[in-house]
C-alpha cells in the first residue's frame, strides 16, 4: 500500500516524536549536499489546526543532526516532568467507572464532562486534564447530528474544542473532587460576570 510521504519544504521526515505541545521532526533531502538533515519543531496550536513548522536546524553531519533531535525530545520531557511537578491535585485519570456514560439523548451543556484518556496524549492521561465543563457546541446538545463541544478545563481554565464522541460522560457527584468543585464555582462566576458585561455593553 502507498504511503503518502511527509514532507517539510523539500526535506521528507524520516522520524517524528511528539511530545507535549510539540513534535520534533528529523528530515532528510539528499540533494541538499551542503544541509541534508534537518531537525525541526511542529505545533498544531492556531484556529485552522494545521501543522506549523518552526526553529528548524539543518546540517550535513547526521551525528549532529540525531543529537539536535534527541536534545529537543528530552527537552519536551524535562518539561513534561516539570510541569507535572506543579500539579497540586491527584493525577489517577478517571474512568467509566466514575461518569454517568455519555448519552447522545442528552444535553451536557453546563455539565462537568469527563474526556476519554485515550482521546488524550499518554502524557496528558491525567484527571486534571480530563474534567471539562461543556459550555455549548451542537455535540452537546440532546440527539444532534453535529459533534462540536465546547469545553473550560476545570483545572487550567483553557478553553477548547473537543467532538462528542471524545467524552466519556459526565461526572458523578460523589466523583467529583473537592478541588474541581471550587474551580466549577470560580469559572461559572467568572462566565456569569463576562455575560453580564457583554450584556451591559450591546
Amino acid at each position: 500500500m502507498y504511503e503518502e510521504k511527509r514532507m517539510v519544504d523539500t526535506y521528507e521526515v524520516k522520524h517524528a516524536i511528539h511530545v507535549g505541545d510539540k513534535e520534533i521532526l528529523f528530515a532528510l533531502d539528499d540533494t541538499k549536499t551542503d544541509y541534508p538533515y534537518m531537525v525541526c519543531n511542529c505545533t498544531w496550536d492556531n484556529p485552522l489546526g494545521i501543522d506549523h513548522y518552526f526553529n528548524a536546524s539543518a546540517s550535513a553531519d547526521y551525528v549532529e543532526m540525531m543529537t539536535e533531535f534527541t536534545d529537543r525530545v528530552q527537552a519536551q520531557l524535562e518539561a513534561i516532568k516539570a510541569e507535572r511537578d506543579k500539579i497540586t491535585v491527584p493525577l489517577q485519570p478517571f474512568v467509566l467507572e466514575h461518569c454517568i456514560p455519555n448519552d447522545y439523548g442528552e444535553s451536557i451543556e453546563n455539565k462537568v464532562a469527563v474526556i476519554r484518556p485515550e482521546r488524550l496524549r499518554p502524557e496528558y492521561r491525567t484527571a486534571d486534564k480530563q474534567l471539562v465543563l461543556a459550555t455549548g457546541g451542537f455535540g452537546s446538545h440532546a440527539n444532534s447530528r453535529g459533534r462540536a463541544v465546547y469545553t473550560v478545563n476545570l483545572y487550567s481554565g483553557k478553553e477548547s474544542r473537543w467532538n462528542r464522541e471524545d467524552i466519556l460522560g459526565t461526572i458523578k457527584p460523589e466523583h467529583m473532587p473537592d478541588w474541581a468543585k471550587e474551580r466549577l464555582k470560580q469559572i461559572q462566576t467568572e462566565r456569569q460576570v463576562k455575560q453580564k458585561k457583554y450584556e451591559q455593553e450591546r
